[in-house]
């Protein structure tokens, strides 16, 4: 793929800074930090860190120490998300990415706190940097969508297959997923100083990127979703051939609004397509 370098160094510079961040303070904290990078560094895209690091490319920023600490708050905050949402008492997964999960490893207890501190240190990072109020209030925002997606995902499994309807996918696909992946667009035009219309777009480009990831992760577990499990997925509501339909429709979306942002989207553009694919 004729961007894989710039996803590939971008990924390592993220991954080098996480690993930076995540270091004990002393040898009371030690295998608190351990748990910690466990949570955040056993295997993932990068994603949401990568695509705060292309918006802010796109508007041809300069502040570089902004947006590493913006796409390190993204990936923590994603990372606290993770480890909560794999708890007993929300999803009870005892494995993610091929690994056993942080509270499977380290306990419960611990985990709660790991997902704590994450979350705390995402929003410590980026008061120390020069666009602190606009940052945190796009971050907080993303949060507490975040909490209001998981919300309704539990309502949706509680209540059962006959209370789903479009409305409620559509709430949590905007919410669970999407609201993340729109903020860490969000931050890298912030980062940048970029103009309210690129920020729109940029806004515009993640919400349909994030949209589209989740229903590619419905299709990759279309075979969960056609047992009969209480678990919410857009296969319950919509044939494959329809989901690939909103896919191919919200990458195009994606496509468009990346007009509006004044440097090289290419990149961008790229990482809209490979959606369809997983292949990043």
């Amino acid at each position: 793929m004729e961007h894989a370098e710039t996803f590939r160094r971008l990924r390592a510079a993220v991954e080098d800074a996480v690993v930076t961040v995540l270091q004990p303070s002393d040898a009371r904290t030690e295998r608190f930090m351990e748990a910690c990078r466990h949570a955040v560094m056993a295997g993932g895209k990068r994603v949401r860190p990568i695509l705060t690091h292309l918006c802010f490319a796109a508007c041809n920023g300069t502040a570089k120490a902004d947006a590493m600490a913006a796409a390190l708050a993204i990936e923590l905050l994603h990372g606290y998300t993770l480890v909560h949402d794999d708890l007993p008492a929300m999803d009870n997964d005892t494995e993610r990415r091929g690994q056993p999960t942080v509270w499977a490893r380290y306990g419960q207890g611990m985990a709660i706190l790991v997902g704590d501190w994450l979350q705390a240190k995402a929003f410590a990072l980026l008061a120390g940097t020069a666009h602190a109020p606009a940052l945190t209030a796009v971050l907080g925002q993303a949060a507490q969508a975040v909490i209001h997606g998981q919300v309704a995902d539990i309502g949706a499994t509680e209540s059962g297959r006959s209370a789903w309807d479009g409305d409620l996918l559509d709430y949590i696909f905007a919410n669970k997923t999407a609201a993340l992946i729109e903020a860490a667009c969000r931050l890298g035009v912030i980062a940048a100083d970029g103009t309210p219309e690129a920020l729109r777009a940029a806004g515009r480009y993640g919400r349909c990127v994030g949209l589209a990831f989740q229903y590619v992760d419905d299709l990759l577990d279309a075979g969960q979703a056609a047992d009969g499990s209480d678990e919410f997925s857009a296969l319950a509501l919509l044939t494959p051939d329809a989901v690939r339909g909103r896919i191919s429709a919200l990458t195009d979306e994606a496509l468009a609004a990346l007009r509006d942002l004044p440097g090289e989207t290419e990149a961008l553009a790229a990482f809209a397509e490979t959606l369809k694919t997983r292949m990043l």
